[in-house]
């Protein structure tokens, strides 16, 4: 890459990301959907997943997130290896009041809860033949956090709650 285009992008993404005036929080009108990723409450990988979020009034919402995640280990048994692997899909529908602070007009505070369902599939295989199983099931959860509204299209977000994963990060795109 040229240093021209280098300086091109780098004056493009400055732009995409610095403050605008004129940008309200959360509102009647809003409508974001975005990508993250989480610290899940199960295993040691980070949950990646998309999200999304419709306004039903000035200061209520609806929307979902999917996120994925695995883990595995390989265990050494005596002459043989048994290799053990779990795999998580999580997806929830969501409902989140916004509280409004007027000093922060690009600061989007929320709390709300979560209906979801788990699918979870395990295996294990080895040297006497390959196990797998399943532990499916719904779950509640419930979240609370922030939206940065850097400019009239794009959103940091941060958000800590219970349910597939403790803390997610990332950015919303509004819609």
């Amino acid at each position: 890459m040229t240093k021209r285009r280098l300086v091109v992008a780098l004056a493009l993404l400055a732009g995409a990301t610095l403050p605008t005036p004129g940008h309200s929080q959360f509102n009647s009108d809003s409508r974001h959907g975005g990508f993250h990723l989480g610290v899940s409450g199960v295993g040691s990988n980070a949950a990646i997943g998309l999200q999304g979020e419709v306004a039903l009034t000035e200061d209520a919402s609806v929307g979902g997130w999917v996120d994925t995640w695995s883990y595995g280990q390989t265990f050494g048994v005596v002459g043989s290896t048994i290799d053990w692997d779990v795999r998580y899909i999580a997806f929830a529908a969501t409902g989140a009041y916004h509280f409004p602070i007027e000093s922060q007009p690009k600061l989007d505070l929320f709390a709300g809860g979560a209906l979801g369902y788990f699918i979870v599939r395990t295996s294990a295989s080895g040297t006497t033949g390959v196990f797998t199983g399943d532990g499916s099931r719904l779950f509640f959860g419930a979240h609370g956090g922030a939206r940065y509204w850097f400019n009239e299209k794009l959103a940091g977000l941060a958000q800590l709650g219970v349910g597939a994963s403790y803390l997610t990060l990332g950015l919303d795109f509004a819609l």
